[in-house]
C-alpha cells in the first residue's frame, strides 16, 4: 500500500491485488520507529498514525528482574519524530488503505497471482479472481509484496536462503491487572528465557516470551502468568486476552531483490528475528526506496538504470538490520554465568555513559540507514539520511516529494551580492529539481558537517544525500553546469503501469 500510494500520487497507474482480505484479531507487527514515521509522513499518513497509535520513548532492559539498561528515543537529535508508536498492524493497514483510496486506488481482494513470465520490456501475469477464473494481464513492472510465503518470488526464480531459529516465541495482547499503559517498553532477560512487555494503549500490552524447551500446546493464561512470575519483577496477572499463539521466527533473504522487471519488498524479500521489532519497518523502507524510483522512471523523469540501485542499496541495509535483530535475540537468551555477567555489565556501563543510547537508539529507530559506504571522516557523506522533512516548516528547508532537492550552502565567508546572483541563476536554470538556499537555516546536525566553502547538496526524494557539488560563487554558469551534470545521471522517460501483489 505504501508503494502503490507513491505511484498513484505521481500519476502512475498501479493495480494492487491481495489474495485475502486482512481481517485478523492478531495485532501482528506493533511498533513503528522514528524513521518510518518520518517516511510515512512523506507518504501523507504520519500524523494519522501517530494519532491512532500509543506513544513510547524508552526501552528498558532487565536481567533477572533487576533493571540493567535503558535506551531513550526522546533525545535523538535531528529527528522529526523523537519517539516510536505502538499500533496494531491491522490499524496501520486501515489508515494506509483509506489513504490509498483517497488517491484513487483500490485493492482487488480475493485475487491471486498464479504465475508469470517476463520479456525484455513486459511482465506477463496470470491472475485468478474470486470466482476461480484466470485472466492474463501484462505490466511494465511487477512488485511482490506478498509476504513470507510469496508466490511471486518462486515464479520468477528468486532464491530465499536462510535458517529457522531454534527458539519458539509465544505472544498475546492482553490487559495487565492494575497496570496502566505507559511510555516505556521493556525486555526481561533471565537464564531460562526472556519476555517483552510493550504498551499498546487502552490498558493493553503486547506480551511476548520465549517458549521453554519441551513445552507443547497453545499458550494459555496459566502459561503466560507462570512466565510473568518467573521473569518479570512484581506481581503481574493477565486480564482479558485478545488472542494468543506460538510462532517460529526465520532469518532468510532473497539472493537479489530484483530480477529484470520484477522486484521483491518486505517479507517477500527478507525475514528476520522479531527482536528489536524491525520487520515491518524494514519493509516500509523497501517500499519507499523503490517507490520514488519506480514512479520517476514510469513518469519519464529518471533513467531506468536507477532501478538497479534498489537491490544495491536495500539488501546491505536489510542485512545490517537483520544482523542487529539476530544479535539482540542471541544476547537476550544468554544462559551461561559469564555471558550474563558480561552482558549486564555492558548494559549498565552503556546506560550510565549514554553510550547505549548513542549507539543503539539510532539503529533501532532506523535513522542511521545509510546507502553506500560509510567513510570514517567527518563531513556530509553521500547515502546518509538528512534530518529534513517534507512538510512546510519555518525553521528548516523543506524537501520535495516528487523530485530531487538542491540545497545551496554559501559557506562560512561569502559576499552577499555574489551569492544572491548565484542562487537566482540556479533557480532560473535548474528546472528538474527544487532549488533552495540554505542561507542561515541549516538544521544543527547538518550545520556541524557543512564545510567553509560553498556547495550544493543534491538530495533524493527520500531524504538521503545523493552527492555534494562544490560551487564557485564567482562563476554562476559553471555552478549551473555542475549541478546539471549531477542531475543528468538520473534522467530519462518511459510511462506505464505496475502491479503490486500482497
Amino acid at each position: 500500500m505504501v508503494l502503490a500510494s507513491e505511484l498513484l500520487r505521481h500519476g502512475v497507474q498501479a493495480d494492487v491485488i491481495s489474495n485475502a482480505r486482512r481481517q485478523s484479531p492478531h495485532s501482528r507487527a506493533t511498533i513503528l520507529w522514528p524513521r518510518i514515521l518520518e517516511l510515512l509522513d512523506r507518504v501523507g499518513v504520519g500524523e494519522k498514525l501517530v494519532a491512532a497509535g500509543h506513544y513510547f520513548d524508552q526501552m528498558n532492559y532487565y536481567s533477572n528482574k533487576k533493571m540493567v539498561g535503558l535506551v531513550r528515543f526522546d533525545r535523538l537529535r535531528g529527528v522529526g519524530y523523537p519517539f516510536a508508536i505502538t499500533i496494531p498492524q491491522w490499524r496501520t493497514e486501515a489508515v494506509l488503505e483509506e489513504h490509498l483510496e483517497a488517491l484513487g486506488g483500490t485493492i482487488r481482494y480475493d485475487h491471486a497471482f498464479v504465475e508469470g513470465t517476463q520479456s525484455e520490456d513486459t511482465v506477463h501475469c496470470v491472475l485468478r479472481g474470486p470466482d476461480g477464473t484466470s485472466t492474463s494481464r501484462s505490466y511494465d513492472y511487477v512488485v511482490g509484496a506478498d509476504g513470507y510465503n510469496s508466490t511471486v518470488r518462486p515464479a520468477f526464480g528468486f532464491e530465499f536462503a536462510g535458517r529457522t531459529m531454534r527458539t519458539r516465541l509465544a505472544i498475546t495482547d492482553a490487559e495487565l491487572v492494575g497496570e496502566t499503559t505507559s511510555s516505556e517498553a521493556a525486555y526481561y532477560l533471565t537464564r531460562t528465557g526472556n519476555m517483552v512487555l510493550a504498551p499498546l494503549g487502552g490498558g493493553i500490552f503486547r506480551v511476548g516470551a520465549s517458549v521453554p524447551d519441551g513445552y507443547q500446546g497453545e499458550p494459555d493464561r496459566a502459561f503466560f502468568e507462570r512466565l510473568l512470575s518467573e521473569r518479570v519483577p512484581g506481581e503481574r496477572r493477565l486480564g482479558e486476552m485478545k488472542f494468543s499463539g506460538v510462532f517460529t521466527a526465520h532469518v532468510r533473504s532473497a539472493s537479489t531483490y530484483q530480477r529484470g522487471r520484477v522486484f521483491l519488498v518486505g517479507d517477500a524479500a527478507h525475514a528476520m528475528s522479531p527482536s528489536g521489532a524491525q520487520g515491518v519497518n524494514t519493509g516500509i523502507q523497501d517500499a519507499v526506496n523503490l517507490g520514488w524510483k519506480l514512479a520517476g522512471v514510469l513518469r519519464g523523469d529518471y533513467r531506468p538504470g536507477l532501478l538497479a540501485s534498489y537491490d544495491r542499496e536495500r539488501r546491505p541495509a536489510v542485512e545490517t538490520v537483520a544482523g542487529l535483530s539476530t544479535r539482540l535475540a542471541r544476547i537476550g537468551l544468554y544462559s551461561k554465568p559469564h555471558q550474563v555477567i558480561g552482558r549486564d555489565i555492558a548494559y549498565r556501563f552503556g546506560s550510565a555513559t549514554q553510550l547505549l543510547e548513542r549507539v543503539l537508539a539510532p539503529k533501532l529507530a532506523q535513522v542511521d540507514t545509510h546507502y553506500g559506504p560509510r567513510p570514517k571522516r567527518r563531513g556530509l557523506v553521500p547515502g546518509e539520511r538528512l534530518p529534513l522533512g517534507w512538510r512546510a516548516c519555518a525553521a528548516a528547508p523543506v524537501l520535495a516529494v516528487d523530485r530531487y532537492t538542491v540545497l545551496l550552502w554559501p559557506g562560512l565567508e561569502y559576499r552577499y551580492d555574489r551569492w544572491v546572483q548565484l542562487v537566482e541563476r540556479l533557480g532560473e536554470a535548474v528546472d528538474r529539481a527544487r532549488v533552495t538556499d540554505l542561507g542561515g537555516r541549516p538544521p544543527g546536525p547538518v550545520l556541524a558537517k557543512l564545510g567553509a566553502t560553498p556547495c550544493a547538496l543534491v538530495v533524493r526524494p527520500d531524504g538521503h544525500l545523493d552527492r555534494v557539488v562544490e560551487l564557485d560563487d564567482r562563476e554562476p554558469e559553471a555552478a549551473v553546469r555542475a549541478v546539471d551534470r549531477a542531475l543528468d545521471e538520473r534522467l530519462l522517460p518511459s510511462p506505464a503501469r505496475a502491479l503490486v501483489t500482497s
